[in-house]
């Protein structure tokens, strides 16, 4: 992932300097395809870093400082995560944090769901083709709450180690 996304910072950047070599040049914004897609499938893929990374409220290819070390951190700790099995692991029997991480799970889930009641408002609201750009608009918008689904099916797995653990 990690290299994926330095790919994807790098053909970003590169579309960064066409749009603003054109100035004006577009009446409503550089085209999705195929100048704003690296940022979409960036932002996509790691949502959560980003998220992170915006802490530091960098603008510009000066946000790939801060954006790029958090997506690696991201994807390390996905890995420690996934690199050992959920049956392997032993959590120590504490029903309070399990209760406090079920709690997180039923918000994340509350926020995806509130997310995507607009989001797909307005993708029912405009006419479009079979596959559009707005495709990768709605991918973009859509992004947060499917993170939120995917955080809080983590969550519940590891408040049910903390509640039933043996």
């Amino acid at each position: 992932m990690g290299a994926l996304s330095a790919a994807l910072t790098v053909w970003d950047i590169h579309n960064q300097r066409i749009i603003s070599s054109m100035g004006m040049g577009w009446d409503d914004g550089a085209p999705v395809w195929p100048y704003q897609t690296p940022n979409i499938l960036l932002f996509t893929l790691n949502t959560p870093a980003y998220f992170v990374a915006n802490f530091f409220r960098l603008i510009g290819p000066l946000h790939y400082v801060a954006f790029l070390p958090a997506i690696i951190g991201w994807w390390f700790l996905v890995g420690l995560y996934l690199d050992k099995p959920l049956r392997d692991r032993k959590a120590h029997k504490a029903p309070i944090w399990g209760a406090l991480l079920s709690l997180l799970a039923i918000l994340l889930v509350i926020l995806g769901v509130a997310g995507l009641e607009d989001h797909f408002r307005w993708w029912w609201t405009y006419p479009r083709s079979l596959v559009s750009a707005d495709d990768l608009i709605m991918l973009r918008l859509i992004a947060p709450s499917i993170w939120c689904f995917v955080l809080s099916v983590a969550a519940l797995l590891a408040a049910k180690r903390r509640i039933w653990s043996s």
